[in-house]
């Protein structure tokens, strides 16, 4: 099996050292100990408690469905009097609903694996252990629609723990910001006293983009003042040998922001936005749609380039081709997208030919064009879900197109912009119509303040490589500092630093004293910079947070364009 049907990522032994020599020093007592690791792997977490040379009387049960890691897992334990070892080759969820055993500790690395790449029995018996976590606490309420595997391993484990017991899993990074998370994250905190969540910036696993945390978790911490949340930022791996670490914030009380990224800012730093944003009106308010692109369900497929429509004869029908933008790093920086700046993709032999075919039988097609439906069947591109959903497979539905487009996914900042070149626009993008009473001009140049990339910061979320992403009802939700009066020439300079490529920072000090009146964007763009470099993963050298100056600027007129320029 691949790692994306295994879910298998080994846990580097810096890390496990680190959880392991953490949770015995400030959690763990000198009574026997019953441990738990419900996916072992290669072991590293038993090695890591073997080198610990613990004292304590323990019993460890582990498990894992690769009968050959398991027998090596087995074997690191051997010949030690205090730790009585019980392997099963056993999937630890099927184990969970076949038993009620309980455990000081549980401790390991969780298999990461996507709905679309699990067994059907493994999703039902998700489906059954979220449904045994709704009994067991009134913070799970909903229906439970699964989306991975890592979050019925850590409800399985809590559900498992002894009334003093510990748990400590390394899971995506993703537990801190998905809306699926939300209830999981409300579990969690009911359930323990004490919960930390370590954070890294760098990948943890070789070859794969997935950002990770660990997570501990203790009941029964009979001390009050160690009740409580903390986040703590590390910078490296090897800082854990020293150990070496930041502790950023300890308050698990915050309402209006719920994702535990946020954790990154202080109790006043979040209270100072949620106030600036009451302020403002959300995009949903300003607009009459903001929808999700096309869905072909094949763009390689129905987005060509000109010289396949060539090949295929294709080029001849012009009312199915239709111009589109297919992702959205093909676009330049843009604060208008121009039938010129769509010219210069063609030009450059991108794929932006949309082939729409007509809703009707394929008898009342052309040869040529049931030739090309023909090369598609051959693929079985009709036998795909959404495809066989349709009247005729062949017909891409919901296809308009859109004032504005903004992009689903950006890097250093989000990004959106006026679709003057009047093109469609795929589901990398999010197609946007303002109200009649407002200015689509207005509502781009207002989108680049502080305020709101912060917002797109705290309420989207992040993968690896620092990608940012929102979903649509998080890119609706956030708050605009509307401004009815910007001028032709302010848009024209937006659009001209966006397509300079000038740096994010340079644009804001442009942008937020015409957005942002009265307010303190000295203290806004500390945020927003230290959000960022926590999503980029970039290293801040002090550890007290910076003040960043803002740069001056004046726009210069030279002959008929405008030209901006940093001071």
């Amino acid at each position: 099996m691949n790692k994306k049907e295994t879910g298998s990522y080994y846990t580097p032994k810096t890390l496990s050292d680190f959880l392991v020599n953490h949770i015995f020093d400030k959690y763990m007592g000198n009574t026997n100990l019953h441990i738990l690791e419900p996916s072992c792997g290669d072991g590293q977490f038993l090695s890591s408690l073997k080198e610990k040379n613990i004292r304590q009387q323990i019993n460890i049960e582990i498990l894992d469905i690769d009968k050959g890691e398991l027998e090596k897992a087995t074997n690191i334990l051997t010949n030690l009097d205090n730790i009585q070892t019980n392997s099963y080759h056993q999937d630890y969820l099927e184990y969970f609903i076949q038993n009620d055993n309980r455990y000081s500790l549980i401790i390991g690395n969780p298999p990461y694996i996507k709905k679309k790449n699990m067994q059907d029995k493994h999703i039902k018996i998700c489906e059954k252990i979220h449904e045994k976590a709704k009994i067991y606490n009134k913070k799970i309420e909903s229906n439970g629609s699964i989306k991975n595997i890592w979050p019925a391993f850590v409800k399985a484990a809590v559900m498992s723990l002894e009334e003093t017991g510990v748990l400590c899993f390394v899971i995506p990074a993703e537990i801190l910001q998905v809306k699926y998370a939300k209830e999981l994250r409300a579990f969690i905190v009911d359930e323990f006293d004490r919960v930390e969540v370590f954070a890294f910036n760098e990948l943890i696993f070789e070859g794969i983009q997935q950002d990770v945390v660990a997570i501990i978790g203790a009941k029964g911490v009979n001390d009050a003042n160690e009740h409580g949340f903390s986040f703590y930022q590390v910078e490296t791996l090897k800082d854990l040998k020293e150990p070496r670490f930041t502790e950023k914030h300890s308050n698990i009380h915050r309402t209006t922001l719920d994702k535990w990224t946020n954790y990154i800012l202080t109790d006043s730093e979040l209270n100072h936005i949620a106030d600036l944003a009451s302020k403002s009106k959300t995009i949903k308010e300003y607009t009459s749609k903001a929808e999700v692109g096309i869905v072909s369900a094949a763009n390689d497929y129905f987005i060509i380039d000109d010289k396949t429509l060539k090949e295929n004869k294709l080029n001849r029908y012009r009312s199915i081709i239709k111009p589109i933008l297919p992702k959205g790093y093909v676009v330049p920086n843009v604060g208008n997208f121009t039938s010129n700046d769509f010219n210069a993709l063609k030009n450059n032999d991108k794929r932006v030919n949309f082939l729409h075919f007509p809703n009707v039988v394929k008898n009342k097609l052309s040869k040529t064009l049931n030739k090309y439906l023909t090369k598609g069947e051959e693929q079985n591109l009709h036998k795909r879900y959404k495809m066989t959903k349709r009247e005729n497979w062949y017909h891409v539905p919901t296809v308009w197109k859109s004032e504005a487009l903004f992009v689903k996914r950006s890097h250093v900042y989000p990004k959106i912009f006026v679709n003057e070149a009047d093109v469609y626009a795929t589901d990398s993008f999010y197609r946007v119509n303002t109200k009649k009473e407002y200015s689509i001009k207005n509502l781009i140049f207002s989108f680049y303040n502080s305020l709101t990339f912060i917002l797109a910061e705290l309420e989207g979320r992040y993968y690896g490589g620092g990608v940012l992403e929102l979903t649509p009802n998080e890119f609706k939700n956030l708050a605009i500092p509307y401004n009815e009066n910007i001028s032709e020439e302010q848009f024209s300079t937006l659009d001209k630093m966006l397509r300079y490529n000038t740096d994010i920072e340079t644009i804001l000090a442009y942008t937020n004293p015409i957005l942002l009146k009265n307010v303190d964007l000295n203290k806004l763009e500390t945020i927003r910079q230290q959000l960022v470099f926590r999503r980029m993963k970039k290293k801040i050298e002090k550890e007290e947070k910076q003040t960043i100056t803002l740069p001056k600027a004046k726009i210069i007129k030279k002959k008929k364009e405008v030209v901006y320029e940093a001071i």
